[in-house]
This record gives C-alpha cells, structure tokens and sequence, in this order.
C-alpha cells in the first residue's frame, strides 16, 4: 500500500487478492513516536505527498474528510486540481439522488476559495471495459466503493494525474450511516475500515498517494486520539477537523443494476470492513 515507509499493509486474510470469502485484513509495522494535534499531523502529510508527487487531484465530494484535505492543501499552499464526481446522468433517469445534496458542500466550498474544479458525470466512466475488468480483479462487497473507486482512478489517469481522497476510519455503531454494518458486526464496537477504501491500491498499486489519512502512524492516532465515542460519527468530524456540521449521504446505488449488488454480497467476503478494535485497543497499535 502507498503510504510512508509502507508501515500498512493490506491483504484479503493474508490473501494479496480475495478468491471466494476473504475478509480485507489491516496490518501496522510502525508506531508514532508523538502525539501530534490533527492540524500539524494533516500539514506534515500534506507537505510530504506535494514534494514527491505533482499534478495532484484532491477528491472533493462534500464530506467532510474531503473538505479537510483541500483544506490542508489551501493552508500549505500547495498547487492541486479539484476533482468532482457528479451524478446528473443519474438524476435525469431516475430523479433527484440524495448524494446531490452532500455535492453541494463541494461547490460551496469551492465558491468560497475561489476555486474552479473539475466536474464529471461518474457514470461515463461506468460499466465500460475497464471497470468490468476491475470488477473481477477486486471482487468487490461494496459496489458504490467500487464505482466511485473506479471512476476517479480513470479520470486520474486520463488526466496523468495522482490522486488524493478522503478515505477515513469509521466507528461502529453509529446510528446515522453505519446501521447497515449491524447484521455483519452485531455487538462489535470499534474503529474499522471499509474495504472500499483499498480499491484504488487494489486497481492502480503504488501509484497515487490516496490515502491522505492512512499515510503515517502520526495521523491516524491523532485522528483516534480526539475521537469522543460519546459523538455520532459526522459530529465527531466536524469538531475534529474545525469545519461545519454536515449529514452523510451515501453514494449513488444506481449505477449497476441492483442485482449486481445483491451477487457481490453473497459470492465475496463475509464481511465490508477490517475490524481495528476499540479506541484504547488501536492507539496502543500506533503509539510508541
């Protein structure tokens, strides 16, 4: 995996790629030496990834990861090209999709730092020959990981561009957008990471600096280390990152047909996230 020193490793239960039921698994080899504040965690990344890769594409999608990153980059004056998938194709068939309303944090966004993005329609770079090829290469659980995964490394690459996205860690449970995690993980509690977030490694390995949050051990203990498991997922972000309160919307289902999901789910995996344990049980992973 393309983060700094290559301290994780990702595997299908020590697996390079899923066969039939494999689980994605999470391994670390290093640890922080300090406790850095997220602004100062997020500044060294970001100052990293600009002096070893150009024409970087930051993924703006409205959430609040996204908007931290671009964010980072404004604050460190580091040159990039936003990036925004939208799903207008999907609207005209099938009428106004919830995810719309999360892209307009996006816009609003770039409006405010006066920023002209890059816009394209996810679906003209779906179901094409490439992303069936992908689809058998990853066997995906999550198909609207998958999608997205796929439309934005296409672009990237029309583009001779490296990516940047706001793949985080996520807590379960969560009442607001982790329920459907429920039938799967019962009675667990703790950090996880969705499998979604390796399908960029996954199609393109050691190519684009996406993982922003997983780079070092520094960042993703100063994210665990302010989390308040008191908070829903989406509070926790906007008080850690210092930016506004936003609902999660989920990504757009109508981009395969229904059935498409419903095979991946029961022939892959067992399972759509590696479980990290709590947040005591994770921090004592990254911190020396």
């Amino acid at each position: 995996m393309l983060c700094k020193n290559s301290w994780i490793s990702i595997n299908f239960d020590h697996f390079l790629h899923r066969t039939t039921k494999e689980n994605l698994l999470v391994q670390f080899s290093q640890k922080a030496k300090t406790l850095l504040p997220i602004n100062k965690a997020c500044d060294l990344v970001a100052t990293e990834i600009a002096d070893t890769y150009k024409n970087i594409f930051v993924c703006l999608s409205g959430g609040s990861d996204s908007e931290n990153i671009a964010n980072t980059f404004v604050r460190n004056k580091i040159k990039f090209t936003v990036l925004i998938l939208n799903y207008k194709k999907i609207i005209k068939n099938n009428g106004l999709h919830h995810q719309e309303y999360e892209l307009q944090y996006a816009h609003k966004w770039c409006r405010l730092n006066r920023i002209q993005p890059l816009e394209i329609d996810a679906s003209d770079f779906t179901n094409n020959f490439l992303d069936k090829q992908r689809f058998q290469k990853i066997k995906p659980r999550i198909i609207h990981g998958h999608a997205t995964s796929n439309a934005l490394e296409q672009i990237a690459s029309c583009h001779d561009a490296l990516l940047v996205a706001g793949y985080q860690l996520e807590y379960y449970p969560d009442h607001e957008q982790m329920q459907y995690l429920q039938p799967q993980l019962k009675d667990y509690r703790g950090f996880v990471m969705e499998e979604s977030d390796a399908y960029i490694e996954i199609m393109s390995p050691n190519q684009h600096p996406w993982a922003f949050y997983y780079w070092n051990p520094e960042i993703m203990a100063s994210f665990v280390s302010a989390w308040d498991e008191n908070l829903t997922m989406q509070q926790n972000k906007a008080q850690i990152y210092n930016i506004e309160h936003r609902p999660k919307f989920s990504y757009s289902t109508f981009l395969y047909h229904p059935s498409v999901h419903t095979y991946a789910q029961q022939k892959w995996g067992t399972r759509d996230c590696a479980l990290l344990g709590t947040k005591e049980q994770l921090l004592s992973q990254l911190l020396e």
